[in-house]
């Protein structure tokens, strides 16, 4: 007896194993196929047959199919917010077709107005285009910074051109004025030199006269001859030695003072040289590091590349107050005709010149359209095999009726 029921207990779990393994497949491809599903009408809406295949729910207990419908609620509610979008899309599509179908009615004054405008249009718009895609070497960095000084920036390029020469001229006149002083330093040592000279020359011609003196006396009392003439020469020679030594040394003396008094002039004048150089020097770094340059050179051309980019750009606003009176004449003018779209249009000025164009814009439409049908269709087939699917749940599991219905009916109360 108890063989026979452990027999019965084990085919017993033998199977409801053999039942929770088949509920688990059957899941796991409600789950595959339901986010196939999701993916398809949210990107594309192509076909569906197979992910809504009503004959491939199979319901378990209540619990199972109160899941299974949840699961239906869900892929129909982002079903119907898919189909919400493709009708909106839908619409707006036929308005461009109406729209185009009314700007091919326009004829007459109208027409050619429309045409003018629209020509008009393209050529702001190119123009535009060469405006945004100028070839300046400028940064909006420099132009911000150049921006406060705009009035007074071709002064200022003067001003530091004036200063580089100036800074040359400084230059120039520092290395003249030091090639002076020390050409006067060198005349005062040579100065130095001969005074010293004629020191040595005195003292020779001193120790010379005294020397003949003594000669003549030892003559004189050694032989007694007549010294008369000769003491007369020598202090002739003394004579006429001490008045040039005299007559030189006085004037290298004055030579002396003179040169020093040029030296000291010199000096003056290359330090108040030198103050302007420094002065100069610290305007011209300043303006420098102010404007952000090198030298004048590139002031100047930074400064012509400013002048262009000023020039493009109240050519560009010129250009956008131009182009935007002409589009709010179109726009004026398309509604006047019951165009429904007209912002549209504006970018697409070609097509209503070129008949060709506008054949490709109505044709691109057409295909949009035919495709949203497609996708509407495939949705509302979608949501037709989710509820039957819904359907034949509750027909397996007739004790989950009253449950089922609650929860569609709760899903469509939030929707």
């Amino acid at each position: 007896m108890a063989f026979w029921n452990r027999r019965r207990r084990e085919k017993k779990e033998q199977e409801a194993a053999e039942l929770a393994e088949q509920m688990r497949l059957a899941q796991e491809e409600f789950d595959r196929r339901r986010a196939q599903t999701q993916k398809t009408v949210s990107n594309e809406g192509t076909s569906l047959p197979e992910a809504f295949d009503d004959n491939e729910l199979i319901p378990g207990d209540v619990a199972e199919s109160k899941r299974l419908v949840t699961e239906c609620c869900e892929a129909i509610r982002e079903i119907e917010h898919q189909r919400e979008l493709a009708t909106i899309e839908y619409d707006k599509v036929s308005e461009r077709l109406t729209d185009i179908q009314r700007i091919d009615e326009i004829s007459g004054e109208a027409k050619d107005t429309l045409h003018d405008l629209s020509k008009r249009i393209m050529n702001l718009t190119r123009e535009r285009n060469q405006y945004k895609n100028r070839s300046l070497t400028i940064t909006d960095a420099q132009i911000r910074l150049l921006d406060p000084y705009e009035e007074v920036l071709g002064r200022e390029v003067k001003k530091m051109y004036d200063a580089e020469m100036y800074q040359t001229s400084i230059n120039g006149d520092i290395e003249k004025l030091d090639e002076t002083k020390k050409d006067l330093h060198r005349q005062q040592r040579q100065v130095i030199a001969n005074q010293r000279t004629l020191k040595k020359m005195a003292k020779f011609v001193i120790l010379l006269i005294i020397s003949l003196f003594v000669l003549f006396a030892v003559l004189y009392y050694a032989m007694e001859v007549d010294m008369t003439y000769p003491y007369l020469g020598t202090i002739l020679l003394a004579a006429i030695s001490a008045t040039v030594i005299f007559v030189e040394s006085l004037r290298n003396r004055t030579e002396a003072a003179l040169l020093g008094k040029k030296i000291n002039k010199a000096t003056t004048l290359l330090n108040r040289v030198k103050i302007k150089y420094i002065n100069n020097r610290s305007l011209l770094d300043y303006d420098r590091a102010k404007f952000q340059v090198k030298d004048a050179a590139e002031f100047e051309k930074i400064w012509q590349e400013y002048v262009r980019a000023k020039e493009y750009e109240r050519k560009f606003q010129e250009n956008t107050k131009q182009l935007q009176l002409v589009q709010d004449q179109l726009l004026e003018l398309l509604r006047d005709n019951h165009v429904v779209t007209p912002d549209i249009w504006l970018s697409q000025t070609l097509a209503i010149i070129d008949p060709k164009e506008m054949v490709e814009v109505r044709h691109a439409l057409n295909i949009r359209r035919q495709k949203l049908r497609e996708r509407m269709a495939e949705n509302d087939e979608a949501k037709a095999s989710m509820l039957a699917g819904i359907d034949r749940i509750i027909a397996q599991t007739p004790s989950a009726e009253r449950d089922i219905i609650a929860i569609v009916q709760s899903y469509y109360k939030e929707s």
